[in-house]
């Protein structure tokens, strides 16, 4: 039975005994998904992926199906979806990428090129479906919205994921676009070389000389080190 006021599932394209399908999902995610998103600092939306622009900030979500293999190994079903959250900087110079740019110049990176990257968390309760599977590693994650095969609970689980924007992932984007909280942010991780290329080019960007000048030493030395590693193996 479909949920009030959403679309049946015969209006869906979909019946009982059959899969729904990706257009089908499209459909439910522009219809209560991508409103939010215009209204949240997106200004190219699409049914999966979108794009903000901020200044030296842009902004990627992409919604992600798990996919048949995915599905083969743990039992979620394969329409069921990741919603993957990035921040690109335009002034962090990736050597040997080649971003693509839409009709107005601007940059489109994947979700996967950006230089912060996160995901939303699902706070359905979906132990209805996720019983069935028999890892119970895989019954407690909280990235991923199971989208039943019939489609039957689509719009509940994009409402969701709308939610989930509108609570976590609006206040993601806005932290991760200023910069010197970022910086801060990339500074309590682990060290490693991705740590200081990307700290280097955030402390110039503000204008923290000193700080520039000890994340770009830092980078050398690790990239010496890990060239070095190389040649030994």
């Amino acid at each position: 039975m479909p949920f009030a006021g959403s679309p049946s599932i015969r209006a869906l394209g979909c019946f009982a005994n059959c899969m729904i399908s990706s257009p089908d999902i499209d459909k439910v995610l522009k219809k209560h998904l991508s409103p939010i998103l215009r209204e949240n600092g997106f200004s190219k939306v699409g049914a999966r992926k979108s794009w903000g622009w901020h200044n030296h900030c842009i902004w990627v979500l992409n919604v992600r199906a798990v996919g048949s293999y995915f599905s083969n190994v743990t039992s979620w079903t394969p329409m069921s979806v990741c919603v993957w959250t990035g921040v690109f900087y335009d002034f962090i110079p990736d050597a040997g990428q080649s971003l693509k740019v839409d009709d107005k110049g601007r940059l489109i990176p994947e979700e996967w090129d950006c230089h912060i990257r996160s995901h939303l968390s699902c706070s359905l309760d979906q132990s209805i479906y996720t019983r069935r599977l028999s890892n119970p590693a895989e019954r407690r994650r909280k990235d991923i919205w199971w989208f039943e095969r019939d489609g039957s609970n689509v719009v509940e689980a994009v409402e969701s994921i709308a939610l989930s924007f509108v609570d976590e992932g609006k206040s993601w984007f806005e932290k991760h676009t200023d910069l010197e909280a970022t910086l801060g942010e990339i500074e309590g991780e682990s060290d490693c070389y991705n740590k200081y290329y990307r700290a280097k080019y955030f402390a110039k960007q503000l204008g923290f000389n000193e700080k520039y000048k000890i994340y770009a030493e830092l980078t050398d030395k690790e990239k010496v080190r890990i060239g070095s590693v190389g040649i030994l193996v």
